[in-house]
């Protein structure tokens, strides 16, 4: 926004002042779609994304085979803490990749790295809230 004013002096001579603030500048565009990003958090991004959507097999790998060998060599509540665990730390590599790729995004990159990071890390993040969400709703 620009604020500009007119003082007059004794003269007669008009004097102006221009100043600046809360002036939003457009950021320049690092990247495009289809070049490599050129900054570091930009691959962050996609590896924590892409990070988060491999933990998912291994998370039904491990509920359908691990546990029960676990279950039967000791209590259930240790191969359920282990299950637990791992949907943990796959939250959080999606919430990861999602202040990442924000960042990202915020510093000009557009390139398919940032996307192919963002757009798992928000179908899994969503995945996991509305899984808490109807664990608190529908408890068993």
């Amino acid at each position: 926004m620009m604020e500009a004013s007119l003082s007059r002096s004794g003269e007669g001579l008009g004097v102006r002042t221009v100043s600046c603030y809360n002036t939003i500048m457009p950021k320049e565009i690092i990247s495009k779609f289809k070049e490599n990003p050129k900054t570091k958090i930009a691959w962050w991004a996609m590896y924590l994304g892409l990070g988060s959507v491999i933990v998912i097999p291994f998370l039904g790998i491990f509920a359908s085979a691990i546990r029960p060998i676990i279950d039967k060599a000791s209590s259930e509540n240790t191969g359920a803490s282990i299950g637990f665990g791992v949907g943990v730390v796959c939250l959080i590599l999606s919430v990861a990749a999602l202040v990442t790729g924000i960042i990202a995004y915020k510093k000009g990159e557009r390139s398919f790295a940032v996307w192919l990071g963002l757009v798992p890390a928000i179908l899994v993040a969503a995945f996991w809230i509305l899984m808490i969400i109807g664990e608190f709703i529908f408890p068993h």
